[in-house]
């Protein structure tokens, strides 16, 4: 084959993969572990109840009657509203509470942004997001039976009560979460943690907790086969290439995908 013909077959697969990788929202990560906080690119868990962990906020958690998650686009100059993923509420372990509540979900797809002129929304997601500032939303989570945290798992040793957030949207920009709160049955606030996982607002809750370490993956007996909410959504794993041993040839092409990469920057 020709050098030109390698170099344009080469280009080309080299841009689609580019793109491919692009096209995965990510969240903001921390280093911190505060109220048993674990921060990775596909999800942001916080742990308020896990004695075994050291964690107690004393929060009657039986009550909550709902968790709020504010997020925002990390990166506005290339944010295009496909943002979306799941929430979290947990408790366990499975031998003192339900099987299906040890990881129950609602799944969540885009922002309506008149400002921006987005309307991204998936009208059969369980979650709506809610406009609140530039580039800034409100994901409000209902707790009812199909999620309510267990007096069990409160009164348990092993018991454990944890909320996250899962990003697996396709968005060229990173989302962040600025912040997470707790409200009871009645719509008042029981805590309000800041992106950090450091509680910023309680009713009941003593200091901060900073003693559980840091962990990319999901904290405690978690089980994600029981989400029945979540929609499914493309591999957010990026494709291979097939192009191997021409060195000069992947250059060229990381050129090129990258000016296709800038043109899609929001003007």
């Amino acid at each position: 084959m020709k050098l030109a013909k390698i170099l344009s077959v080469a280009a080309a697969v080299a841009t689609t993969a580019a793109l491919a990788a692009s096209a995965s929202a990510e969240l903001v990560t921390t280093t911190s572990t505060a109220n048993g906080l674990s921060s990775g690119t596909g999800m942001w868990l916080i742990k308020p109840f896990c004695p075994a962990e050291g964690h107690d906020l004393g929060l009657d958690l039986v009550n909550a009657g709902s968790v709020v998650f504010t997020i925002k686009a990390a990166e506005p100059e290339w944010f295009e509203g496909q943002t979306g993923g799941a929430v979290v509420v947990s408790c366990g372990p499975t031998t003192i509470t339900p099987a299906d509540h040890n990881w129950a979900s609602k799944n969540f797809w885009g922002v309506v942004d008149e400002d921006l002129e987005l309307d991204t929304h998936d009208a059969a997601a369980a979650l709506q997001t809610v406009k609140v500032g530039d580039y800034t939303y409100e994901l409000t989570c209902p707790i009812d039976d199909t999620n309510c945290v267990y007096a069990e798992a409160l009164e348990s040793e092993d018991g454990y009560v944890q909320f996250a957030l899962q990003e697996w949207g396709s968005d060229m920009s990173t989302i962040e979460v600025v912040s997470f709160e707790i409200k009871d049955k009645s719509g008042a606030t029981m805590a309000m943690f800041d992106g950090d996982g450091n509680l910023v607002d309680s009713t009941s809750a003593p200091a901060d907790d900073t003693t559980a370490p840091a962990d990319d993956t999901t904290a405690g007996d978690t089980n994600t086969d029981t989400d029945t909410t979540t929609t499914t959504t493309p591999d957010k794993t990026s494709p291979e290439t097939g192009v191997e041993g021409v060195a000069a040839v992947a250059a060229l092409a990381a050129v090129a995908a990258g000016a296709v990469v800038l043109s899609r920057k929001r003007k």
